[in-house]
């Protein structure tokens, strides 16, 4: 909130007719009307966060436990400790064999080669913003380090990786690369970020074969943004800010392509040889035309798979599902993920490597059953019966049809011959388009190799169950090994 300093402010009274006399005078050689003192404002800051907002327990609802925990920043700005203010980033070293698994899958599989657009924290891009001391325990040189260096294990892994530190150096940039008081980057930001994309992807031989066109962006008007930060600060506090304008752009092909002359550049039935997923900084209620710039500067239409409000897992789970995906799948898929995800979930992996082979399509599945699934827990797949299947957890992988396309979440429990048991969370967000559909692996190590996989339960709470709901559940070999 913003008030109107008494002891600066000088206001004169301007009638309608004084001000027309003073312009009119302007016009006509009369003394000059810029000479009249104009009313001067001088707007100050009312207030800081309250303390409220500096306690853990303040954030007790799952939209505010996004919030955790809100800063004051110089002129304006606020931050979030837990997301934007972190010092290690990237992969453990147990996380990231699984993601060099993925990314060499789906090369391997489909030719997809995937770039890793790995998006610098607000706290890295915007350091002369923090304030002078802290609530937290920050370093920037020590997270810019750990941020540098992550690059470079993702590369090692054989990911194709752009460098976006360069982002880092340039607090003297005429537009700033966040929103003072969200979490998304603006549109500059988003420029930015594509110039520098863009320019490792050039440098790719899957590149050089694609076919070229050439795009122009334009500015249409202006973004209003009042902000997610400032929204969670207005919950816990009651405060409010100012509304911030940022100039908008929009990108399209230069002058008009015929319908003769786009299925001669890309084919009658193929999609863009570019893929993008991503989160709602790539598209989201409001376009801050990252796809658009990167058609720009690469000179490539690109298919725009990102899911806002999906994380940075939902649009992958979603596309790699596609119709879109299955029938045309991309020479280049671009990964664009803020850095505050470590990317280190084994779950995550367990599910996206037997979606790029389609799961159980193609393979003849081993064990199936269809059963009535009711809230709560239901057994829906048991290895016997009177003939037991040997099944090595390492071999195999699990699909789930649901006869509701609604189900986006569900707890499945795994148990093996001699009582073990293994838990994986499968859920995606409400604005992911599945249809329904689910499947993981079993756990792999070398713990889990030599376990036989017995039966399979499922959770789910009261509100994914609707009336008659049923699930197909099949058990195949994995197709990646």
């Amino acid at each position: 909130m913003h008030r109107i300093s008494k002891r600066a402010l000088r206001l004169a009274p301007w009638p309608g007719r004084f001000l027309a006399a003073a312009l009119a005078g302007f016009a006509f050689g009369l003394p000059d009307a810029s000479a009249v003192e104009f009313p001067e404002y001088e707007v100050e800051p009312c207030c800081d966060l309250c303390p409220a907002a500096s306690r853990i327990e303040s954030y007790d609802t799952s939209y505010l436990k996004n919030f955790n925990v809100l800063v004051d920043g110089k002129d304006g700005w606020l931050f979030r400790s837990e997301a934007e203010l972190p010092e290690q980033f990237g992969p453990s070293a147990e996380g990231l064999p699984h993601l060099r698994r993925f990314a060499r899958h789906l090369k391997q599989t489909t030719g997809t080669e995937l770039v890793l657009a790995f998006q610098p924290t607000k706290g890295l891009v915007h350091p002369d913003k923090l304030p002078e001391y802290l609530p937290v325990s920050y370093s920037w040189p020590f997270a810019r380090t750990n941020y540098v260096a992550a690059l470079e294990r993702f590369r090692s892994a054989g990911l194709v990786v752009p460098d976006l530190s360069p982002l880092l150096r340039e607090q003297e940039r005429e537009d700033a690369y966040y929103f003072k008081r969200d979490h998304h980057w603006t549109p500059f930001g988003a420029k930015r970020t594509a110039q520098l994309v863009a320019d490792r992807i050039k440098q790719m031989p899957a590149y050089r074969s694609l076919p070229k066109q050439s795009f122009e962006t334009r500015r249409t008007g202006l973004i209003r943004k009042d902000g997610s930060l400032q929204d969670a600060a207005r919950r816990i506090c009651g405060q409010t800010w100012p509304t911030q304008y940022v100039d908008e752009f929009r990108t399209q092909a230069a002058g008009t392509l015929e319908s003769s002359e786009a299925s001669a550049l890309f084919g009658d039935d193929s999609l863009p040889p570019i893929t993008l997923v991503g989160t709602s900084n790539s598209k989201g209620a409001q376009d801050y035309n990252f796809v658009g710039y990167l058609q720009e500067y690469l000179g490539v239409e690109i298919l725009n798979f990102a899911v806002a409000g999906g994380s940075y897992n939902g649009s992958v789970f979603e596309y790699l599902m596609s119709d879109n995906f299955r029938q045309s799948p991309p020479k280049i898929l671009i990964w664009e993920v803020p850095a505050y995800h470590t990317l280190d979930s084994v779950e995550f992996y367990r599910q996206v490597v037997p979606m790029v082979t389609d799961g159980c399509n193609g393979s003849e599945p081993v064990l199936q059953n269809t059963a009535k699934v009711s809230a709560g827990t239901t057994e829906v797949l048991f290895n016997g019966g009177g003939e037991f299947l040997e099944l090595p957890s390492d071999e195999y992988l699990i699909e789930l049809q649901f006869s509701d396309p609604g189900v986006k979440e569900l707890d499945a429990f795994i148990w093996f011959v001699f009582g073990r048991k293994d838990r994986i969370d499968l859920e995606y967000g409400s604005r992911v388009e599945t249809s329904g559909r689910f499947m993981f692996e079993l756990p792999t190590g070398e713990s889990w190799n030599d376990e036989l996989f017995m039966s399979l339960d499922l959770a789910l709470e009261p509100e994914q169950v609707t009336e008659g709901l049923t699930v197909t559940a099949k058990v195949c070999r994995r197709q990646d090994i």
